[in-house]
């Protein structure tokens, strides 16, 4: 074999290699999941064996619990207005309120009213089943400082 032919099929080898080398990275990379994929696929199973729902291998997502609001009064006014808060039937009211001074805090609609001591916290957590909007109100003072909306 002279060294012409050998040449010709070293670059032949050479080819082959790189064309097989670009076949199995493409393939490899149709294998993997996208980004929107990798994001929206289930979490695997944690070590040791461990399986939620199902027996799927899976460990559901836990849901964070949602902040409460908190609705803060100085002076008998709440900081930074009236608050807007909407819920939906069927699910639970709650938010509190802390203020610097003594009041009752009444829920309207609901009939529902704790006492607030200064510096202190108060919180509500109602069922909500009357659907409409409702005063939250500092009862003595006669100020409102929320809107409760409950919603079909």
């Amino acid at each position: 074999m002279n060294a012409t032919r050998r040449l010709i099929v070293v670059i032949g080898v050479v080819v082959v290699a790189a064309v097989g080398f670009v076949i199995a990275k493409a393939t490899e990379d149709s294998s993997r999941p996208t980004v929107a994929e990798s994001l929206s696929a289930p979490a695997p199973a944690p070590a040791g064996g461990a399986t939620g729902a199902r027996g799927t291998g899976t460990v559901p997502a836990r849901r964070a619990a949602p902040a409460i609001p908190r609705i803060v009064v100085r002076g008998l006014e709440p900081v930074g207005g009236v608050k807007q808060l909407v819920f939906r039937k069927g699910d639970t009211i709650r938010f509190a309120v802390v203020s610097d001074q003594p009041e009752e805090i009444h829920l309207h609609g609901y009939d529902v009213a704790e006492d607030v001591a200064p510096g202190r916290e108060v919180t509500f957590a109602v069922p909500a089943e009357i659907e409409g909007i409702f005063e939250v109100e500092l009862e003595h003072a006669g100020v409102q400082i929320a809107s409760v909306a409950v919603e079909p």
